[in-house]
């Protein structure tokens, strides 16, 4: 760890971790989107910066509690999404940071899922919006007999409230 104590603007903090191999961080992701908020006033640069470090914290509870596609068993983390079960926008802090508030999904499915085009039951058995075509189900590779691989605890309150309130119904 390195520090710089500044008595005029804020103190400045590194820390390094010692990785046997590189993974994508809060910090890396905070970088590499560094040019869509670097020209925000700085209430509102701090606003993005919080929600992005939020944001990566889920992400790893979600990536702990599930580690492979929580359907499919895809188990390589650059292609998982995690997804939040009851929308951001209607939870409180702690649930936005609640793994059992996420689901680790594929992109196609995160997309059908975040958009209530899909949803999971209590048993977990997928549950397929009526306005989808059986051909664009099958091009977009979602089956019937798809299923959440386990039910977690504490992630039933979340799924209801995904059914009753995003998924697009039958």
């Amino acid at each position: 760890m390195s520090s710089t104590l500044r008595l005029d603007a804020p103190s400045s903090f590194v820390f390094t971790l010692n990785q046997s191999e590189p993974t994508t961080t809060v910090l890396d992701d905070l970088n590499a989107c560094r040019a869509s908020y670097e020209p925000l006033p700085e209430t509102e640069r701090t606003a993005v910066t919080q929600s992005r470090i939020g944001q990566g914290l889920f992400r790893e509870r979600v990536l702990q509690l599930w580690h492979t596609c929580a359907v499919t068993g895809l188990a390589d983390p650059m292609f998982l999404r995690a997804s939040h079960i009851k929308p951001w926008r209607d939870s409180t802090n702690a649930e936005r940071l609640d793994p059992r508030n996420g689901l680790l999904l594929h992109p196609t499915l995160d997309l059908l899922f975040d958009k209530g085009f899909i949803s999971f039951s209590d048993s977990g058995g997928i549950m397929i919006a009526g306005e989808i075509s059986p051909t664009s189900l099958s091009l977009l590779g979602v089956r019937a007999d798809m299923a959440l691989r386990k039910i977690p605890d504490g992630i039933l309150p979340y799924l209801s409230v995904h059914r009753n309130g995003v998924f697009r119904g039958c």
